[in-house]
């Protein structure tokens, strides 16, 4: 478990500090190839890729893994982040993108 916490903070300083989302990526392939819990490491990914799309203003893809992050998230018990400020910033992107879709979007910061 404390291998799981590790890369979890690990994960939040890339994803927040670097905004690196393709190491974010690795990072949850990480958690799901040693055992840590699916559902959040599945979550994690999906969150990465959906933050990658946003990025590069691929706003199809955004929108699909938008949908199914929301889903992932309704199924997990224990979110390792704070779930309704997560829900709020995504909401807000999610303005911004119907709104000005040309412009580069405000980056997500996860908080515990």
């Amino acid at each position: 478990m404390n291998a799981q916490i590790e890369r979890i903070n690990n994960y939040i300083q890339t994803f927040n500090v670097k905004q690196d989302y393709v190491e974010c990526h690795h990072i949850s392939r990480e958690m799901l190839l040693d055992g840590d819990d699916r559902s959040i490491a599945k979550a994690l990914a999906t969150l990465s890729a959906l933050m990658e799309q946003a990025q590069k203003k691929k706003w199809a893809g955004y929108k699909k893994l938008h949908k199914k992050f929301l889903e992932q998230l309704d199924e997990i018990e224990r979110f390792p982040f704070d779930e309704e400020d997560l829900r709020l910033q995504l909401q807000l992107v999610d303005e911004q993108v119907e709104n000005e879709p040309q412009d580069s979007i405000i980056p997500i910061q996860l908080r515990k």
